[in-house]
């Protein structure tokens, strides 16, 4: 199949529709950057995959100069059996729809798209995956784009580069296959993992414990002198009635069960705790018992001797407040006398100042003669004596003499008061004692009128008799409890051995089942492994027709003078198969090299245009055969140029070839090196000139096959 028309509105730099004629060998696109060259080869891609990934999520190829809002490609290409067949890809921007137009039939959606792989990749038919793949051959192998010329070799890695080829040759289905038993038998461990864990191990679990409890039993019942509910359990209980009482026992009958025998021994040990604790009051009491002798020390005597003291201390402290009363009344009139003379002092100074200003030879009141220097002398004492600033009133020793005495009588009166408060404390506390040890020795029946001591030994030796008996009873009753569980180890015994010959025969099950899951995951490995085989072995089937049409493309560009042996190999690695791609230097050697590290920017870019072409040739390429380059002269040397536009040259006899360019000059060495030169071969050029908001402005210019007597006559 060959392209043969298309028509493209409002999609990225088209607003108004245009149709383009593309029913030619060799389509050559010329304009400067930005006029809509690539969204030309962009609407081919779009039509026929849905989608163009460099783009991701960054935008809607809806221009925002469509009319309608609405993109829409019409792409018509002609097949040999079925003749011109149209797919309409439309978008508004959120959804997209696809309608093919096939001999006199038309289809929509799913079926149009499911239709459409069909048609490009026969060998593929009705895969599920066969969109996704249809996008990678056709940006892998069939339109390089300018900005992703070396995405095969960089962006993709080895594993992506390999399920690549493997999906396009149709490896793809032993892939999913392989995948697919990988995943159930992934899940089929988990499985089988989940049983052992759920089932196997809580047998196996379950039978150690019955072992452990079967080592514990003894070997059988013999020995036991009585069973249970026999003479010595009532024994027992009528010896326990008659020492302890039929309430402490807790019971009316003798102990002739396990349980009745278990709350007998347990009324037996609270009694001998309770006797226990008996004992140990008694010989508390027996220590305390000697607060309640006479006490040695007279407090009535002490407490009146101290309550006298204070008494008279009181006095004398009475006697000091008055005596510090009276002398801070004495120091207070002295005090107020001291400062009326000296405000008297201060006044006739003032008055003797206001004489000195206005003094002459006669008194200014009376006017009366007086010595001048006499009058003077005495007016200037009277001023000095005003000046010198005394104190109102000096310390007095006397009345720190009473502060001291009075704060020592104080101190005395406290320590009295405190000595007198706790003999207080002592005897009460004394008191108390005596009254709780007396209310104590009365609740255990002492009469504390008579010899207490002698009382609380006797006591003593009974409870520690009764001690002796309780403990006797308890041992024997042991004895008789643990008589019982050995005559039912048998039968425990019984029961053990027949749980677990029945958990060995569950084990013993179970194990078979997680074994023949373990050779069932074995298998499923194996076929997995001969998948991976079979799938690795086709790809590199595949890669040697790829490898000898990579290295002369490259050979024929001739990008690098050392670096001349190009190297592509298929290998399986950790279950998944590997693509490398590498350059080598013949003459040092056949190691390979990452031809990344190695090459320049554009050798390397020479590098990946070579393995383009040589996919583009070698690969079970789509029924359309289409050779799609976007300005080559971005991404290679002029010189490399050359090279490209040879191999195009020869790439004409196998491909449909569409190229665009931004410069002139090439567009005129591809329209003399790709002219047609035999008949019926038909070369489009499309000058790209400007462009609008309604789109690009272009040229059409068709070249046909002329003859040699044509050109003579031309001539």
């Amino acid at each position: 199949m060959r392209i043969k028309s298309v028509t493209v509105e409002g999609f990225r730099a088209f607003g108004r529709s245009a149709t383009i004629d593309l029913d030619a060998d060799i389509i050559i696109l010329q304009g400067p950057n930005g006029v809509g060259k690539t969204s030309l080869l962009d609407a081919l891609l779009w039509a026929l995959a849905g989608r163009i990934s460099r783009f991701r999520d960054r935008g809607s190829p809806v221009s925002i100069y469509a009319r309608e809002g609405i993109a829409r490609v019409e792409l018509t290409f002609s097949h040999a059996d079925r003749g011109d067949i149209a797919v309409v890809r439309a978008s508004d921007g959120s959804a997209t729809s696809i309608r093919l137009k096939i001999e006199n039939q038309e289809l929509e959606g799913a079926a149009a798209q499911q239709e459409l792989c069909n048609l490009l990749l026969p060998h593929l038919r009705d895969r599920n995956e066969s969109l996704h793949t249809l996008e990678n051959v056709l940006t892998r192998g069939v339109y390089l784009q300018q900005d992703l010329v070396r995405q095969f070799i960089e962006v993709d890695t080895e594993v992506e580069r390999f399920a690549l080829i493997s999906e396009v040759i149709g490896a793809g289905v032993v892939l999913e296959l392989q995948q697919a038993l990988e995943k159930s038998r992934n899940q089929w461990l988990r499985s089988t993992s989940a049983f052992r864990k759920e089932e196997i191990e809580p047998l196996r679990g379950r039978i150690a414990q019955i072992d452990e409890q079967l080592a514990r039993l003894t070997d059988s019942g013999e020995g036991v002198e009585v069973a249970a509910g026999g003479p010595s359990a009532a024994n027992l209980f009528h010896r326990a009635v008659s020492l302890m009482g039929q309430g402490r026992v807790g019971s009316d009958e003798p102990p002739t069960t396990p349980g009745r025998l278990d709350r007998f021994l347990k009324s037996l040990t609270t009694e001998r705790s309770r006797i226990e604790r008996e004992i140990g009051i008694v010989a508390g009491m027996s220590e305390q018992i000697r607060s309640l002798e006479p006490d040695a020390r007279d407090y009535a005597a002490d407490l009146a001797r101290l309550e006298l003291e204070e008494s008279n201390i009181a006095t004398e402290l009475k006697n000091a407040d008055e005596s510090l009363k009276n002398e801070v009344a004495r120091l207070e009139q002295q005090r107020e006398r001291l400062v009326a003379e000296r405000d008297k002092v201060k006044r006739l100074a003032a008055l003797a100042r206001l004489a000195l200003d206005d003094l002459g030879d006669h008194c200014p009141v009376c006017g009366q003669t007086h010595d001048r220097e006499h009058t003077v002398r005495h007016l200037r004492e009277l001023i000095s004596s005003a000046s010198d600033g005394g104190t109102v009133s000096a310390p007095d020793e006397q009345l720190s003499a009473l502060n001291a005495r009075r704060s020592a009588v104080q101190q005395r009166l406290e320590g009295v008061r405190l000595q007198r408060r706790s003999l207080e404390d002592d005897r009460r506390e004394r008191d108390a004692q005596r009254s709780v040890l007396v209310v104590r020795l009365t609740d255990m029946g002492i009469d504390t009128g008579h010899d207490i001591a002698a009382q609380l030994q006797a006591r003593r030796t009974e409870a520690e008799a009764s001690l002796r008996a309780v403990t006797n009873l308890l041992a024997e009753g042991e004895q008789l409890s643990l008589n019982i569980v050995r005559l039912g180890e048998g039968k425990r015994r019984e029961e053990l051995m027949a749980e677990r010959a029945d958990l060995v025969s569950r084990l013993e099950h179970a194990s078979a089942k997680a074994e023949s899951q373990d050779r069932t995951h074995a298998e499923a490995g194996k076929i997995i492994d001969g998948l991976r085989n079979a799938s690795l072995l086709v790809t590199r089937r595949q890669i040697e027709q790829i490898a000898p049409l990579f290295q002369r493309i490259y050979s024929r560009i001739d990008p690098h003078p050392t670096f001349r042996t190009t190297q592509i190999i298929a290998d399986m690695e950790r279950g998944k198969g590997h693509l490398l791609v590498g350059i080598a230097d013949p003459d040092a050697g056949s190691q390979q090299y990452d031809a990344g590290p190695v090459l320049s920017s554009s050798q390397l870019n020479s590098y990946a245009v070579s393995l383009f072409l040589a996919m583009n040739l070698a690969l079970p390429a789509p029924a359309l055969g289409v050779t799609v380059l976007d300005d080559p002269l971005q991404s290679l040397d002029s010189i490399n140029l050359l090279g490209l536009v040879d191999v195009l040259r020869r790439f004409r006899a196998h491909r449909q070839i569409i190229v665009s360019t931004h410069e002139e000059r090439l567009m005129g060495l591809l329209q003399r090196k790709l002219r047609p030169v035999r008949q019926g071969e038909r070369m489009i050029s499309i000058a790209f000139e400007d462009w609008s908001r309604d789109g690009p402005a272009f040229r059409e210019k068709r070249t046909e096959y002329v003859g040699s007597d044509e050109k003579v006559l031309a001539a």
